[in-house]
């Protein structure tokens, strides 16, 4: 057998097992890699399927009509009506989803090459992207609303030679499937989508716009139209449709143009117009520096690409320069060219050279170091002993083993490095895991001292208390600002019970009973912060204790 049938018959195929592995891995977990929208989402979708109605959306006050309804509905339907209420069950329609893009990321990048060894690839660096893992795990609206966006740019190329015999029905449905998107995620979805679907066309007729606005324009714009009807069945069957053209629509979307000093905030601010432009580079994670090499290539010999390879990054281009508009710039927009950009990485992989591996490899062996620096402060100065298995010690010593081998085997090196990509992956899901056993929940005499009482809990952010409701479900959870020590105090002096923060090895003061307490991971670090951590070992702006109080009775 060949060195190139064993990597397609066994080596990508065990990878690929090996990814989606690390993506059910710990699902219902606490503290995966997530973003705080996630919070107030499943937020929304307890409160609205508690009150027995699809519409209008039960949101938390600030949040109303934050996003459309779609995401909301298939929690509900996930966990049915909220019955069966689990992070496990809301986020694993979101990682079909993921797996479903990687399925036609594969598809596309093996029909372009008529090499399949490309779909694994590709389908690789899809799901070995930093932001893929983070989006395409929680509960949130990106990988539903990157797989529709992505699903008509698909089918264009894919079945490119048989489009024009489908006529309408098949622009119909990429009015659907652009419509979907919206429903996830926003109306203005449609812009963007309608720029790259029309620069695919526009290419496709060497760049005659007469020709294009002959032939395809309609097409486009009947595709769009269709998009933006299926979204106005939101407001349409909503018993508020003026709050959700209010809320949503101007101030969510429409007021991201003009908010604060615009022309400022292209050079400086939390949103400069770099930071978009960066945005895939941050989306890509580890594959960055790949993906650098891939846009200076294709840059410098951007004469000689073919039509589909135009096509994709005629999509990242359209979505770069439409989002660089808002005010809010924001690499999460971009996520939606992540499958594209996955494919042409894959296209090209096996062309780079064997010397790039070793600048390729820097940002996975600083990631592996920080995971092994973490896990040993975090044995030595917070946990018991043997709180990590065998497995969650080998894991990022074996591929910083396999790094170093692939290192001095040059051919091995375009081989390996997805493996290892998804290795630290793992190795951040084991570094985590002793805080989602019994060290970060509260015990069983716990949640039964405080079951059907109210509980206060430290919430940083909107609804951010909501994932109390996973820790002690039999509880009523209320939250509270934690930096707020007038209020901690009022609740305290109140009788109420109480969930205070403590640095490690910190006991309560005063005439309190404990009910018990547990381990947390605190968020939100500033960047000075993250510093102290990593090089200070400062666990305590990482790593604290949740006491559970309750003021005694004089």
């Amino acid at each position: 057998m060949s060195w190139q049938a064993f990597r397609t018959r066994f080596w990508w195929p065990s990878v690929l097992t090996l990814a989606v592995l690390t993506y059910l891995y710990s699902l219902d977990g606490l503290y995966i890699p997530h973003i705080g929208d996630e919070a107030p989402y499943i937020q929304i979708v307890r409160r609205t399927a508690e009150s027995g109605h699809w519409l209008p959306l039960r949101t938390p006050s600030g949040l109303e009509n934050t996003k459309p309804p779609l995401l909301f509905w298939l929690g509900i339907v996930a966990t049915d009506w909220a019955r069966d209420w689990s992070l496990l069950r809301l986020r694993f329609p979101i990682v079909l989803f993921t797996f479903l893009t990687a399925g036609l990321v594969f598809l596309l990048a093996r029909r372009m090459s008529v090499d399949r060894e490309v779909g694994y690839i590709a389908a690789l660096a899809f799901l070995g992207s930093q932001s893929t893992f983070q989006h395409g795990r929680p509960f949130l609206t990106n990988l539903p609303e990157t797989f529709f966006t992505f699903l008509p740019f698909f089918l264009l190329i894919y079945f490119r030679d048989r489009i024009g015999s489908w006529g309408i029905p098949f622009w119909l449905g990429v009015g659907v499937s652009v419509g979907l998107a919206s429903l996830f995620k926003s109306f203005v979805l449609v812009f963007p989508i309608g720029l790259a679907l029309s620069w695919c066309y526009l290419i496709d007729r060497g760049g005659n716009l007469v020709t294009f606005f002959k032939r395809d324009a309609a097409k486009v714009t009947l595709a769009l139209l269709v998009a933006l009807a299926l979204f106005s069945l939101w407001p349409l069957l909503d018993p508020d449709p003026a709050s959700i053209i209010r809320q949503f629509v101007l101030e969510e979307n429409l007021g991201k143009l003009g908010s604060g000093d615009y022309l400022g905030g292209l050079f400086t601010g939390p949103y400069p117009l770099y930071r978009i432009w960066l945005g895939p580079l941050a989306n890509a994670g580890l594959f960055a520096p790949a993906l650098i090499y891939l846009a200076v290539s294709h840059f410098k010999h951007r004469a000689q690409l073919e039509w589909p390879e135009k096509a994709l990054w005629g999509l990242v281009l359209c979505f770069l320069i439409f989002y660089s508009v808002p005010g809010q710039r924001q690499e999460n927009y971009l996520l939606p060219t992540v499958p594209a950009l996955s494919v042409l990485l894959g296209m090209h992989w096996k062309e780079i050279g064997r010397p790039w591996f070793y600048l390729f490899s820097i940002p996975v062996l600083l990631a592996l170091v920080l995971i092994l620096v973490l896990m040993d402060a975090a044995s030595d100065r917070a946990l018991p002993t043997g709180s990590y298995r065998f497995w969650q010690i080998a894991l990022p010593w074996s591929a910083l083993l396999l790094t170093g081998v692939s290192l001095m085997l040059p051919r091995t090196r375009p081989y390996v490095f997805p493996l290892v990509a998804l290795l630290v992956f793992g190795s951040l899901s084991g570094a985590l895991a002793p805080f989602e056993g019994p060290l970060g929940r509260y015990d069983r005499d716990t949640r039964a001292a405080v079951a059907g009482k109210v509980v206060y809990v430290p919430s940083n952010f909107v609804a951010k208390y909501e994932r109390h409701r996973f820790i002690l479900p039999e509880s009523e959870i209320e939250g509270y600002p934690p930096s707020d020590t007038q209020r901690l105090n009022q609740l305290l002096r109140s009788g109420r019970i109480v969930a205070i923060e403590r640095p490690l090895g910190q006991t309560v003061a005063g005439p309190f009973e404990v009910y018990g307490r547990r381990l947390t991971l605190r968020s939100r670090q500033r960047r000075q912060e993250i510093a102290r951590i990593l090089l200070d070992r400062e666990l305590d702006l990482l790593i604290q204790q949740e006491i559970l109080v309750q003021r005694r009775s004089p």
